[in-house]
């Protein structure tokens, strides 16, 4: 548009409902120390009442009254303001949007400063001790950059934060010009057009953010951090640094990790739940950032089995940069990726975040796109990207559990042995 804003439809006819949503390029990365959790703070401030909408209660009331429910989120890299509702309401829904863009309020700050400090204890102990394994995991992995930075932040920042801040958040980042503003459903575009324009037509330019230098690999290879906790449990996440969606090993990664978590048969499951009995709860992940990505494997054990753990796990690292993949395997999990794909086109939630949130960054690939990328991975693709990135140079090791010391220096021997495997 004109201010600068970019409008997304994906219609999906067949449907009987429809997602408006706002994305916006800023997250926990784009903030200070000094400011870091603000991102998060106006996710809720936001949603506080805007001119048309008294306060919180009238606002939720008059989308709960389309058939949606008013919901938001904040990552590391970006923020969501959305909302699924009837297709006879798109327009309302987005009325309702653009107001809070155009004129909040930020009233009740001192109310929501407590609901925002009551939200973050769930990732502190009863002695203050940090442990979101989430956040220890990146703060260990992006030492010194600003993807390390939880997005809450501290809660020094959170209980002084004022309105004065929110206004200059939104000044600097919050203009038509980092926005994306996306339909999806049952929607008829040319109508989803007219509608961005009578409503956010108005809303000021501002201008796009910037992600600033990307991040270094880890400054040594193998890095580790315990965090001592009262669990009953430890919980432990090995990360390997990765590239980002449009790089060109990331087709061959996506195969890779479904190899290894692709479902109740796939190698993790097989190896260390069903044949070693080593954990419960065991997975593997990609995190996706505009210039960066992280392969993930997590899992919670008995302190006891915490090496066992790390070993077993290390050691089907190992196999698969070693031995590569069967082509009747590699065959499989495509197959399993396309019909999730197939499946995802259903969902006007998905398709709304693979359009409309990552047009903040690129012009997103269609879904067919990726499956045509997928289908040319080859075995020796897959060999080579786990021998690439499987590397003790890119990988960190966090963990968060009550594991004594005898524990915790037997684990971190068995990431030394680790790490010389995959070397």
């Amino acid at each position: 548009m004109k201010n600068g804003l970019r409008v997304v439809t994906v219609a999906m006819p067949h449907l009987h409902s429809a997602q408006v949503a706002v994305y916006a390029r800023v997250g926990s990365r784009h903030e200070r120390p000094e400011t870091n959790g603000l991102s998060h703070f106006f996710e809720h401030m936001i949603f506080r009442g805007c001119d048309g909408f008294e306060d919180s209660t009238a606002l939720n009331a008059a989308m709960e009254d389309l058939g949606g429910v008013l919901d938001g989120f904040t990552t590391r890299d970006y923020s969501a303001f959305q909302s699924t509702v009837h297709p006879r309401h798109v327009g309302d829904a987005t009325e309702i949007l653009a107001q809070m863009f155009r004129a909040p309020k930020f009233q009740s700050i001192d109310i929501e400063r407590q609901i925002i400090l009551e939200e973050m204890l769930d990732a502190l102990d009863d002695r203050g001790r940090e442990i979101e394994l989430d956040v220890i995991a990146h703060r260990l992995a992006f030492d010194g950059h600003p993807l390390g930075q939880s997005i809450d932040g501290p809660r020094k920042n959170v209980r002084r934060f004022s309105t004065d801040d929110l206004h200059q958040h939104r000044k600097a980042f919050y203009g038509a010009q980092n926005l994306v503003l996306c339909f999806a459903g049952a929607i008829d575009p040319t109508q989803c057009q007219k509608i961005a324009q009578r409503t956010f037509g108005k809303l000021f330019e501002g201008q796009p953010a910037k992600e600033g230098r990307a991040p270094g690999l880890p400054k040594t290879p193998a890095r580790t951090r315990f965090v001592q906790s009262d669990d009953s449990q430890t919980r432990c996440r090995m990360s390997f640094r990765t590239v980002s969606d449009v790089h060109a090993d990331y087709p061959a990664l996506l195969l890779l990790r479904r190899v290894l978590d692709g479902g109740l048969s796939a190698r993790l499951q097989v190896e260390l739940v069903e044949k070693r009995g080593i954990a419960y709860e065991i997975g593997a992940d990609f995190e996706v950032y505009s210039d960066c990505g992280m392969l993930d494997f997590e899992l919670a054990v008995a302190h006891r089995k915490l090496s066992y753990a790390i070993t077993e796990l290390g050691n089907l690292l190992a196999d698969l940069r070693n031995e590569g993949v069967t082509q009747a395997e590699l065959d499989r999990v495509r197959h399993r990726a396309r019909i999730s794909l197939e499946m995802g086109l259903d969902s006007p939630g998905e398709l709304a975040h693979w359009f409309g949130a990552n047009r903040l960054f690129h012009d997103p690939e269609p879904p067919q796109a990726r499956m045509a990328s997928l289908e040319k991975v080859t075995v020796k693709d897959v060999r080579r990207i786990a021998r690439k990135y499987l590397h003790p140079r890119r990988m960190t090791l966090a963990a968060v559990g009550g594991a004594d010391r005898p524990v915790v220096a037997g684990a971190r021997r068995a990431l030394k042995t680790v790490a010389a495997q995959l070397q």
